[in-house]
């Protein structure tokens, strides 16, 4: 076991910083205590073994909400006494620390509002992204409602395309057959007038 004093740089003040250290030793199993300092860094002392501090530094050293660290150095290192029996946290004055919280309360306030904010501009966005949507479902469902119309219409056109077909072919048929008959009787008459001719000038 090893005492350490460590100080972290950064914006590390009236964010609730000390208070997440806290956890964060209590659960590692480290006893100590953290502290505000005058220049704005948080400095603090525990024992533990080097295995375990290493651990604590790597999580403390975080950027999540309003905290934002910047450094983490361990100042000095030297033989644990033994004197703490927990880790806690060492509250300056008591209008200091109403103050700490208070400017605390309204950082996450005005960070909250400002989420509140966003997230009804993307419910704003959102609802007028389903309404383009609900409209573009509707043109499609009328595009398709129309091309149904156009289906029946082109089915309709072809029917009576097969239908005109048909009759032309029909009409074609009875004309050559018309033909035929025309060109039969027709043959007859020749073949007849050339049996008369032939008769009158005797090749018959």
């Amino acid at each position: 076991m090893k005492r350490f004093e460590i100080i972290v740089k950064g914006i590390v003040q009236k964010v609730g910083y000390r208070d997440y250290v806290e956890e964060v030793a209590r659960r590692l199993g480290i006893v100590g205590f953290v502290e505000n300092v005058k220049d704005g860094t948080v400095r603090i002392v525990c024992e533990t073994d080097e295995e375990t501090v290493k651990k604590f530094i790597h999580e403390i050293n975080i950027k999540k909400g309003l905290i934002e660290v910047e450094d983490v150095q361990i100042k000095s290192v030297g033989i644990a006494t033994g004197e703490f029996k927990y880790f806690e946290i060492k509250y300056g004055p008591l209008e200091e620390e109403i103050g700490e919280r208070m400017v605390m309360a309204v950082k996450y306030a005005t960070i909250m509002s400002s989420d509140i904010k966003e997230m009804k501009q993307d419910i704003k966005e959102m609802k007028q992204d389903i309404k383009e949507m609900k409209q573009d479902i509707k043109d499609m469902k009328q595009d398709i409602s129309e091309m149904k119309q156009d289906i029946k219409e082109i089915k309709g056109d072809v029917k009576e395309v097969l239908k005109k077909q048909e009759e032309t072919i029909k009409e074609i048929r009875e004309l050559r057959s018309d033909l035929k008959s025309y060109l039969d009787e027709r043959f007859k008459k020749i073949e007849e007038e050339i049996r008369i001719i032939k008769a009158r000038i005797g090749l018959a």
